[in-house]
C-alpha cells in the first residue's frame, strides 16, 4: 500500500494516486475521481493559504456534503488546519458557541441557501464567511511549493479534525484528533474490512457527527469511494434506499436507529441492497430483538459488524461479526466484542480498582489530544498513567459501563445513566432493554424523572407498531424486571425523538416531562 506516512495529506496524496481513475465521490450527477479530488484538494490548500491561513489556525465548513467540502477538508490536512464541520441545522447558540472554543479563523459555506444565516454567524464571531465554489483555482508554481513546503511541516501529533459532541453541562465538547490518532484508524479499517477500490461507502452520517470519520478516512484513504446521503433522504426511507442501492454502495455504516426505521417502514428489503458486503452499525445500542430481523433479511450476503467506539478514541475501538450464534439468548445488546488491535484498557470499579464489570477506560495511540481549549474537561476525562506497565500512556475515562466475559466486553450502561432509586442502583438501560423485548416495541427509552429533592420515578417510552395498554405493558415487564426496575408510566408514542445525529434524545423526553410535570 506504499510507504510509511506520518501525517494525513501525505498518505492521501500517495492512496489518490494509487486510485488515479477510480471514484472517490458518487453523486447521481456524477462520479469525481480521486486524482481530480487530489487536484480539487490542492487548490483548496492553496486557497486556505491566500487567505492568511496555516499550521494550527482552525476552520469551520458548513458542511452539507458538497464536492468543495470534503476538497476543503483535504486541502486543510495538507497544511496542518484543524477543520470542525458545522450543522446547519442547530441553534445559532450552540454554533457560536462551536466557533468561540474551537478559536476558529474563518467559516466555509458548501450551501448557498445556507449563506445569509452562517454569514450573520460568523459576524457574531467575528471572522469571515466564505462560499466554496465548486472549482477553486489551480494553484500557481509558487504556491505548490509553499503547499509542499508546510505539508512537510505537518507532524503526527498535529489536530487533524476537532468534533464536537454533547457535554454534561448543556455545552458541547470538541474532541481534538491528531493525525496519528487517524493514520492507525485508517490502518485498521483497511485490514478488518478489507477496504479497498472498487468498494463504496454510504456517506449516511452528517459530516458534524463522528461516525462520519469511518466513511471519509476509511473509504477516502484506501481508495474507495463516497456516496454522499443528503439530510433530505433520511427521512424519506424508499428513497434513501433506492439512492444507496443506485450508487452501488458496498459499506453502510449508520445508527441502529435509521436500520430499525428503514426496516420498519418496509423499505429495506432482502433484495434491497444488492452490493452491500459490510452493514455496520454503532454509536447506540442494537437491540438483539430488532438485530435478528435484520441478521434474517441480509445475514446471507453481508458481514453484520456491531462497532463500539467513542469520538475520544477515534470513532471505533471494538467490532464484532454478527452470527446466529448471538441470538441463542434474545435479551439485551449483542456483545461489543474485543478491542482492536493497538488498544490497551481497563475496568475500573467505583474505587478505581480493575474489576469485571465497571467503567471503561481505554489507552492507546487513538486515544485523542482532549478537548480543544478547554483544559478543565480534559482533565477530567483524559489521564496520563504512572504505573511502570503503561508508563505516561494516555488513558480516557468513557463512562461506559461494561461487563467482561471470555475476553469479550459487554454493554452494561452509563455512568450518567445511573440512578439510585428505591435504594437499588438501577442502569436505566437494562429497564430500556427489558422494554424492547416486548411484543410490538420496536424502541424504547427511559428516563428518571425527578419531582423534587428527595423523590424521582422511572418513566418509560416506546415506540412500536402494535405497542399494548400501558397496564398490559408493565405487566409484561414485570415477567423480564424486578419491581422496583418496573417504570411508574410507560407511555406509548409514535416515534422516539432523535438528536441530529440520529441517536434518541434522553434530553428532549426529559424536558417534556418537565413540562407536563408527569
Amino acid at each position: 500500500m506504499g510507504g510509511y506516512h506520518y501525517n494525513l495529506g501525505a498518505l492521501f496524496a500517495e492512496r489518490a494516486v494509487l486510485a488515479a481513475d477510480a471514484p472517490a465521490l458518487r453523486y447521481p450527477g456524477g462520479d469525481i475521481a480521486h486524482a481530480r479530488l487530489l487536484r480539487d484538494a490542492e487548490a483548496h490548500a492553496a486557497l486556505l493559504l491566500r487567505q492568511g491561513l496555516g499550521r494550527g489556525d482552525v476552520i469551520a465548513i458548513a458542511h452539507n456534503k458538497a464536492a468543495a467540502s470534503y476538497a476543503l477538508m483535504l486541502g486543510a490536512l495538507r497544511l496542518g488546519i484543524p477543520y470542525v464541520a458545522i450543522d446547519t441545522a442547530s441553534p445559532a447558540a450552540r454554533n457560536a458557541h462551536i466557533l468561540r472554543i474551537s478559536g476558529a479563523r474563518a467559516l466555509f459555506v458548501d450551501e448557498e441557501a445556507h449563506g445569509p444565516a452562517m454569514r450573520e454567524l460568523a459576524d457574531s464571531a467575528g471572522i469571515p464567511a466564505l462560499m466554496l465554489a465548486e472549482e477553486a483555482p489551480a494553484p500557481t508554481a509558487a504556491e505548490r511549493a509553499a503547499q509542499q513546503e508546510a505539508m512537510a511541516a505537518v507532524d503526527g501529533a498535529c489536530i487533524a479534525y476537532i468534533m464536537f459532541t454533547s457535554g454534561s453541562t448543556g455545552l458541547p465538547k470538541g474532541v481534538a484528533v491528531t493525525h496519528q490518532n487517524v493514520l492507525h484508524f485508517i490502518e485498521w479499517g483497511r485490514q478488518r474490512f478489507g477496504i479497498g477500490q472498487g468498494d463504496v461507502f454510504a456517506n449516511l452520517s452528517p459530516m458534524y457527527f463522528d461516525n462520519s470519520v469511518f466513511d471519509f478516512y476509511v473509504g477516502l484513504f484506501n481508495g474507495a469511494a463516497l456516496a454522499p446521503v443528503h439530510r433530505s433522504l433520511l427521512t424519506a426511507p424508499a428513497a434513501l434506499i433506492a439512492h444507496v442501492a443506485r450508487m452501488g454502495c458496498t459499506i453502510w455504516f449508520s445508527v441502529p436507529s435509521l436500520l430499525i426505521y428503514v426496516t420498519t417502514m418496509k423499505a429495506l428489503t432482502a433484495a434491497a441492497l444488492p452490493a452491500i458486503r459490510c452493514i455496520i452499525f454503532g454509536g447506540e445500542g442494537y437491540p438483539k430483538t430488532e438485530l435478528v430481523k435484520l441478521h434474517r433479511m441480509y445475514g446471507g450476503q453481508a458481514t453484520l459488524v456491531n462497532v463500539y467506539g467513542p469520538t475520544e478514541c477515534t470513532c471505533i475501538c471494538s467490532a464484532h461479526d454478527i452470527t446466529e450464534a448471538d441470538f441463542a439468548d434474545m435479551a439485551g445488546l449483542p456483545t461489543l466484542g474485543r478491542l482492536n488491535p493497538n488498544f490497551d484498557h481497563l475496568v475500573l470499579d467505583e474505587d478505581g480498582q480493575p474489576a469485571a464489570q465497571g467503567e471503561l477506560c481505554l489507552i492507546g495511540p487513538n486515544v485523542a489530544a482532549g478537548y480543544f481549549n478547554d483544559p478543565d474537561r480534559t482533565a477530567g476525562a483524559f489521564v496520563t498513567l504512572t504505573e511502570p506497565a503503561r508508563f505516561m500512556k494516555r488513558m480516557y475515562r468513557t463512562g461506559d459501563l461494561v461487563r467482561q466475559e471470555g475476553g469479550r466486553l459487554h454493554f452494561v450502561g452509563r455512568k450518567d445513566n445511573q440512578v439510585k432509586h428505591m435504594g437499588y442502583r438501577i442502569e436505566l438501560e437494562e429497564v430500556e432493554h427489558g422494554l424492547a423485548r416486548l411484543p410490538g416495541v420496536v424502541q424504547a427509552a427511559v428516563v428518571y424523572h425527578r419531582s423534587n429533592a428527595a423523590y424521582g420515578k422511572l418513566i418509560g417510552f416506546v415506540a412500536g407498531s402494535a405497542t399494548a395498554e400501558e397496564a398490559a405493558l408493565r405487566r409484561q415487564l414485570a415477567q423480564h424486571l424486578p419491581d422496583y426496575m418496573i417504570p411508574s408510566r410507560i407511555i406509548p408514542v409514535d416515534h422516539l425523538p432523535k438528536s441530529p445525529n440520529g441517536k434518541v434524545d434522553r434530553q428532549h423526553l426529559a424536558a417534556l416531562l418537565a413540562e407536563q410535570a408527569v
